[in-house]
């Protein structure tokens, strides 16, 4: 099975650390499940006893994308057998890296990481639809700017639209 690769080309937690979290994903049932890389998750506050770990769940269309991020965990695959990126899929239990979404921000997925595997054109605005994953027909997220194939991956270059900062 291939999974999301993602490509953080502009995101602000790349150079700006206030924009990085630490989350562990839950499901539907509130028990900890892997994640793929690309998914937009909703923040749900620090586990209990935690001061860097947070509880992320799917985000929705209806979730406030301020306090969302995405989840672009460092592709780090302990067998040997895994050699591509495709490959890699964030654990139950283990904790990921995440990026705040802030305006203006870009980042890039692969086709795994759009509901159906529907991708969009450049110009078509996308948002968050079932499982966190990007929604080719939603439009509270931004808009895909650039198709790019970079060795055997085909990356869709989202921008991000309309997203204010929480105020904390």
């Amino acid at each position: 099975m291939a999974y999301c690769v993602i490509r953080t080309d502009n995101l602000s937690g790349t150079h700006q650390c206030a924009d990085l979290v630490s989350v562990r994903f839950y499901d539907g049932n509130g028990d900890m499940a892997d994640i793929e890389n690309g998914v937009i998750v909703e923040l749900k506050g620090y586990e209990t006893g935690e001061r860097e770990v947070q509880k992320a769940v799917a985000a929705t269309s209806s979730s406030d994308l301020t306090g969302c991020a995405i989840v672009a965990g460092v592709e780090l695959m302990y067998d040997e057998r895994l050699r591509d990126l495709d490959q890699f899929i964030n654990k139950a239990g283990r904790a990921a890296r995440g990026y705040l979404l802030r305006r203006g921000n870009t980042f890039s997925v692969t086709k795994e990481g759009f509901v159906g595997q529907t991708v969009p054109e450049v110009g078509d605005t996308v948002g968050v639809g079932t499982g966190g994953k990007l929604d080719k027909s939603g439009s509270d997220l931004g808009k895909c700017i650039a198709i790019e194939t970079a060795g055997k991956y085909t990356y869709y270059v989202i921008q991000i639209g309309n997203i204010d900062v929480a105020s904390l």
